[in-house]
């Protein structure tokens, strides 16, 4: 019997050791299988692209379940999208069943908890938005749309961990902004009637909507129990116990959301009985941002609502809104004054259906007293959808002195003048159209005077002498604005039109306006997020975003603005500028630079151009100036564009005059794309001192010359052009050292590479007199010996090529002084072989054959050089077309594809879009051939005309 039991307890280890190792093992021989899967189902269903840092696979833990675990998920967007990551997740766990892994068809995952996730979300102005990930079936091939998926979804419960979200939507002008999300959802959802439980909270929530915010870092904590009820055509969510916490202001939904055939039908309520003004005055970031817990308040508050009734492509649902508050007030235990007798009288009602012009929005009273100042205003809407009627009254009379009685400001924020207000407004939007103003009212002023405004966030208080605002139907009228911050100093004037319909009906909001100043200091202005203190440390700050941002900065749509200005002085980039006179236009999503005139940097400037966001991902520049008497240091200084399209203006110092135009797409940072950029520009200086510019250094070196290394170009003048990456030079003419000509062209690339030609005529006394010497010496004792031989003296001039090539800091200089040199003594080169006496023939021979042999390895090397570059740009046309080639199939194919599966199961609509797509598809394949062929064509001329100049070049 003991052997008996120690045979047992024996094997019952080995299986518990054999258990144990395979829980260790399994996961490994498994892991790289379920990595597999989890790519190949994601790139079957999803057209964003997916990766993952590393991917780990365990159920020690979970048993009998195996956790796998990704690790820096990606989802990258493709098209429009391709820079946007939807989504990037630190880690995801997903709770995998063992055996369905072993030996099942599909994968069951009943857990996934999301970690520290990203979301970018994004809509464009056409509707096109990058979470419209999903694969339709018309892109999938036959066997991703017939084979199901190996995965099942069986949760039971997820999480959501530490996430951000960012939501812009263009289409709607709406965007949101979630950051601290943890959310977690438990039930079996795989069931068709399900008690699901969820817990959300989020430490800050904002939303804005046509520019207005409605939420502001709002922190939400919600309790929300839903029963979810699944049948064949229906599905139904009702509300059970929930609690919702928007930062103090607590509330819940009672009620049901139906989902049904062809619409959805709903009945919910909001219950905010319990909540107190105080609660409510939460959700504005002015109270609850500056000393909201010590605050002190009374008053009624009555908050309801609901929504109810049939929703779908036409019909909206009825609701009922509204909030009123009576006789409350507002006081600080450390301020002294108290703001009461505050009334609000607000709602919005609808009765559910198709005609929107039911819709209504009022707010009945608005009432406040800080001391002996009063704001009152009312405000109701009708209309909306077809002919909008507005009827609003507002009247404050606010001495802002006050305000920091009433209200906490920030340690040296204060406020001071008087703010007036008294405008009616009264009418239908068919008036102002048929312009007929009498049956339209709109009348009253704004004024602000003696204002002066004071932050801990501006270097400088905001001082506004005077501004005044003149309502009337036709346009609002800014009849006066005199200001002042720091060393600058504004006047301005101007009008708006068609503002209701701007704000009515999103329409066309237009205006003229005229800035004049004596001084503005643009470094101080762009710096005015920085104190006091930091200003005076930090440089000027740049206008354009900064490098890295992602979001470039987009031109509104509905702005049509011209702005004249008549600037005396002002300051920018550490440059001082006078006279500035010209105008701006914002208008169709293009800001817009007409006849700007200026003084600075010792000359005059002229500009024009627009800045385009109509493609709102890639802006687009279109540029140009015209220069006259600059100073060519402070150019290249100021503006880094200018030393990097042209290294040698760094050195230069002069004045020069030049016009330019340039087109280019632009950075979110408002820097160039280099590939796309082009332009055509001169440049003319009458003396242009050129001083330690390295190259000219080299070149010296090089060719022994003097006084090459500094250089005055005299009446220098050139044309220049930037194209396909490249900034050519069209052949010029200068003076190098004292007394030679040389004739100079060539590019630089984008990407600092240069390629030049230097064609100089070099005085025989220029030649470094030892060169000169050993020359003639030679020439003098083969004359000696051969008479018959004639061998020429050097002449006053030789023409001698210099090459510059290379990166541009370290460039490639060669020349071909030797060759030069033999060519000018007439039958130095070749004559002499064949003349030369038998006596001293192999002496003189050896001596010759050194110096063809120096010329031929120059050559050589020449030939082997075009033809390398010759191939390279070959090589590069070949690969670019059959590139296009395929891109050009690829998307015939798709066209074609989505033809045949828009005509639907109809045989014959079938056969007509397979015939019809046919011919387009083989039309388009004939052409990327042709294309492609043209190309290749193209690369065997240049392959050609390559080995005509190497042949050229001798033996």
């Amino acid at each position: 019997m003991k052997k008996v039991i120690k045979k047992i307890l024996k094997w019952t280890g080995i299986t518990l050791l054999l258990v144990i190792i395979a829980l260790i093992l399994i996961p490994i021989f498994f892991k790289d299988q379920i990595k597999e899967l989890v790519i190949n189902e994601v790139n079957k269903t999803l057209t964003a692209k997916l990766s993952l840092r590393d991917f780990d696979l365990t159920f020690i833990s979970t048993f009998p379940n195996m956790t796998a675990v990704l690790y820096d998920t990606k989802l990258q967007g493709t098209n429009k999208f391709k820079d946007v990551t939807l989504a990037n997740i630190k880690e995801v766990r997903a709770h995998v069943g063992f055996w369905s892994v072993i030996g099942g068809d599909q994968i069951e995952i009943d857990e996934v908890h999301i970690i520290e996730p990203t979301f970018d979300i994004r809509v464009l102005q056409d509707g096109l938005a990058n979470y419209d990930i999903v694969k339709p079936d018309s892109v999938k091939t036959p066997e991703e749309i017939e084979e199901p998926s190996s995965f099942k979804l069986s949760l039971k419960e997820y999480s959501i961990t530490k996430a951000t979200i960012n939501y812009d939507d263009d289409a709607s002008n709406m965007s949101a902004a979630i950051v601290g999300l943890n959310h977690s959802g438990s039930g079996d959802l795989t069931a068709d009637v399900i008690d699901f439980l969820t817990k959300t909270t989020i430490e800050k929530l904002s939303f804005d909507m046509d520019g207005i915010s409605y939420m502001s870092e709002v922190k939400t904590d919600a309790e929300v129990n839903l029963l979810m009820e699944f049948k064949e055509a229906t599905s139904k969510f009702t509300l059970k116990e929930n609690k919702i916490k928007l930062n103090e202001l607590g509330f819940s939904i009672d009620g049901f959301y139906e989902m049904l055939d062809g619409y959805d039908n709903m009945d919910m309520k909001l219950n905010a009985s319990q909540a107190t003004f105080k609660q409510f005055l939460s959700l504005i970031p002015t109270f609850y941002h500056s000393g909201y817990e010590s605050m002190v308040s009374s008053g009624s508050l009555k908050l309801d609502g609901f929504v109810k009734g049939r929703l779908d492509d036409k019909a909206l649902p009825a609701w009922d809104f509204g909030a009123k508050i009576g006789n409350a007030s507002i006081r600080y235990p450390d301020l002294p004054g108290k703001i009461t007798n505050i009334q609000v009288d607000a709602s919005s009602a609808f009765p559910g259906g198709e005609n929107l012009d039911k819709m209504t929005a009022d707010v009945k009273k608005f009432h406040a007293n800080f001391g002996k100042n009063a704001i009152d205003g009312n405000l109701m809407l009708r209309s909306l959808m077809t002919d909008p009627f507005i009827q609003s009254a507002i009247t404050a009379n606010v001495d802002l002195s006050t305000l920091k009685d009433f209200v906490p400001m920030a340690e040296g924020e204060s406020y001071s003048g008087l703010l007036d207000a008294d405008i009616n407004i009264k009418g239908k939007m068919s008036s102002l159209e048929k312009e007929d103003y009498e049956s339209f009212t709109a009348e009253g002023n704004l004024l602000i005077s003696e204002m002066i405004y004071k932050s801990p966030d501006l270097p400088n208080s905001v001082d506004i002498t005077k501004m005044g605002f003149a309502f009337s139907p036709k346009n609002l009228s800014l009849t006066e604005l005199k200001a002042k911050t720091g060393k600058s100093d504004f006047e301005a004037s101007g009008r708006i039109d068609n503002y209701f319909g701007y704000l009515l009906r999103d329409e066309v909001l237009k205006g003229a306006f005229v800035l004049n100043s004596n001084y503005i200091d643009l470094d101080e202005l762009m710096n005015l997020g920085a104190t006091s203190e930091t200003a005076e440390s930090t440089p000027a700050a740049s206008s354009a975003p900064a490098a890295g941002s992602e979001e470039p900065l987009l031109m509104p749509g509905n702005i049509d603005f011209q702005l004249s200005t008549n600037i005396q002085k002002a300051r920018y980039n550490g440059i001082d500028v006078q006279n500035i006179s010209g105008q701006v236009v914002l208008k169709d999503e293009i800001a817009q630079l007409n006849d700007l005139n200026l003084k600075a940097m010792g000359g005059s400037i002229g500009l024009r151009g627009s800045y385009n966001t109509q493609n709102h991902t890639t802006p687009k520049l279109d540029f140009a100036y015209k220069l006259k008497e600059i100073d060519i240091h402070e150019l290249a200084t100021n503006f880094l564009t200018v030393e990097k399209l042209a290294p040698i203006t760094k050195y230069a110092r002069g004045k020069i005059s030049s016009e330019l135009t340039m087109k280019s797409d632009l950075t979110a940072s408002f820097e160039p794309i280099l590939t796309s950029l082009t332009s055509f520009g001169d440049i003319r200086s009458s003396s242009l001192k050129i001083e330690g510019f390295e190259l000219f250094d080299k070149i010296a070196n090089t060719t022994k010359i003097a006084n090459i290394s500094n250089q005055t170009l005299k009446d220098f003048y050139t044309i220049f052009k930037v194209k396909d990456g490249k900034i050519e030079l069209s052949p010029f003419n200068t003076m190098l050292g004292k007394k030679i000509n040389t004739n100079i062209s060539g590019f630089t690339t984008l990407d600092q590479k240069m390629d030049y030609v230097m064609k100089m005529e070099v005085p025989k006394e220029e030649i470094p007199k030892e060169m000169i010497a050993v020359v003639e010496q030679a020439m003098s004792k083969l004359n000696a010996i051969s008479p018959k031989l004639n061998v020429g003296s050097l002449p006053a001039t030789i023409p001698v090529n210099v090459f510059v090539k290379g990166d541009a800091k370290k460039p490639q200089i060669t020349t071909d002084f030797k060759e030069s040199i033999l060519k000018a003594t007439g039958n130095f080169k070749d004559e002499l072989i064949n003349n030369i006496k038998e006596t001293v023939k192999d002496t003189v021979k050896a001596i010759v054959d050194d110096k063809i042999k120096e010329v031929k390895e120059d050559f050589t090397a020449k030939k082997a050089q075009i033809m390398a570059d010759a191939k390279k740009e070959a090589d590069k046309i070949r690969a670019t077309a059959k590139k296009a080639n395929e891109d050009a199939k690829k998307e015939a194919d798709r066209i074609y594809n989505e033809g045949v599966a828009a005509a639907g199961s109809n045989p014959i609509k079938k056969k007509a879009a397979e015939v019809a797509g046919g011919k387009v598809r083989d039309e388009a394949y004939k052409k990327a051939d042709q294309a492609e062929a043209d190309a290749n064509k193209k690369a065997d001329g240049i392959m050609q005309k390559a080995q005509e100049r190497a042949d050229a070049l001798g033996n």
